[in-house]
């Protein structure tokens, strides 16, 4: 699926259910004091192409985290950029990270071109044709991220 400029985008309803499944796999679940709130960011760990924000979004959102994005999908990073801020009780952050990160990790990697798509997997496609009309993937070290609390 793309927007009117032809910038391939995911929709919340293809979204939300692999979400969902994923974080009942990665038994994710609060880790903390349910009370305390407060803020948190994603950096990045190493260079590529963000891609997956509306994926990760969707994560935290699910755990009750708002997630606000600090770099556009599609858009070159380095390591040490913030590319979200959070907000919201900690112990969601904690437990909504694991499956967040992964997403943001290994669809940045086909986004960056570190590796391909799984076959028919659509979150893969739609990080490979963000890759095929965006940014060029040459010379990055592979993203990695990691939550700051």
């Amino acid at each position: 699926m793309s927007d009117a400029s032809g910038t391939p985008v995911l929709d919340r309803v293809t979204i939300m259910p692999v979400v969902m499944q994923a974080l009942l796999d990665d038994d994710a679940r609060p880790l903390g004091d349910p009370e305390e709130v407060g803020v948190g960011r994603i950096v990045a760990r190493g260079a590529g192409i963000l891609t997956g924000m509306p994926v990760a979004k969707e994560a935290f959102g699910r755990m009750g985290v708002r997630c606000r994005a600090s770099v556009a999908e599609g858009a070159p990073i380095v390591g040490g950029d913030q590319v979200a801020e959070l907000g919201g009780p900690v112990a969601a952050m904690r437990g909504a990270a694991p499956t967040a990160l992964r997403f943001l990790t290994s669809l940045s990697e086909v986004a960056s071109g570190r590796r391909e798509p799984e076959h028919g997997d659509p979150f893969g496609d739609y990080a490979l044709a963000l890759r095929l009309s965006g940014q060029d993937p040459v010379g990055h070290d592979g993203p990695s991220f990691a939550l700051e609390i």
